[in-house]
């Protein structure tokens, strides 16, 4: 008989493995965004806790063995989406890798104007605001943009560890 343990991690890497592929695939077909990870994400889950079930089922069906594999396919889960996010927001979207592959691209050095012209500009503005909207974090009407619920649940937690951690705007 298998460990129920080694069920649940060996079920959650290779379902999460077919999330992360999914993602590149995703992302290079230019239909990746915040909705299709969630999504994803969520059939990568539901794909795991399936994929336990019917492997203890077959193994030796019982509730404790069982229980055991789905806690640690959630836990080993959990662990691989946060290491996961944040290096994936950094590639899509930190302005310290954007410089750097801006002047790699560009043999390694381009004027200073050109820098701020390209990241402290309106166009980086408008990039931000439309990733926002695609995202449903935001919405537009008239001229104004109007924070959406979703947008409040990843705002509040940061403003309260910004808050806590007594830093000021940007920091």
């Amino acid at each position: 008989m298998s460990s129920p343990a080694l069920i649940g991690l060996a079920a959650a890497a290779a379902w999460f493995c077919g999330f992360a592929g999914f993602q590149v695939f995703s992302l290079r077909a230019g239909s990746g965004g915040a909705r299709s990870l969630s999504t994803a994400f969520a059939v990568s889950i539901a794909g795991m806790l399936a994929t336990i079930v019917v492997a203890i089922a077959i193994e030796a069906p019982q509730f404790l063995s069982l229980l055991l594999a789905l806690a640690m396919g959630l836990l080993a889960s959990a662990c691989l989406f946060v290491l996961y996010v944040p290096a994936l927001y950094t590639i899509l979207t930190s302005l310290s890798v954007e410089t750097l592959m801006l002047l790699d691209s560009n043999g390694g050095a381009l004027p200073e104007a050109e820098l701020y012209g390209r990241f402290a500009g309106q166009p980086l503005f408008e990039s931000r605001l439309l990733t926002l909207t695609k995202s449903g974090y935001i919405e537009e009407s008239g001229g104004r943009y109007r924070l959406l619920s979703r947008g409040r649940t990843v705002a509040r937690p940061f403003a309260a560890l910004k808050e806590l951690w007594r830093l000021g705007p940007g920091g």
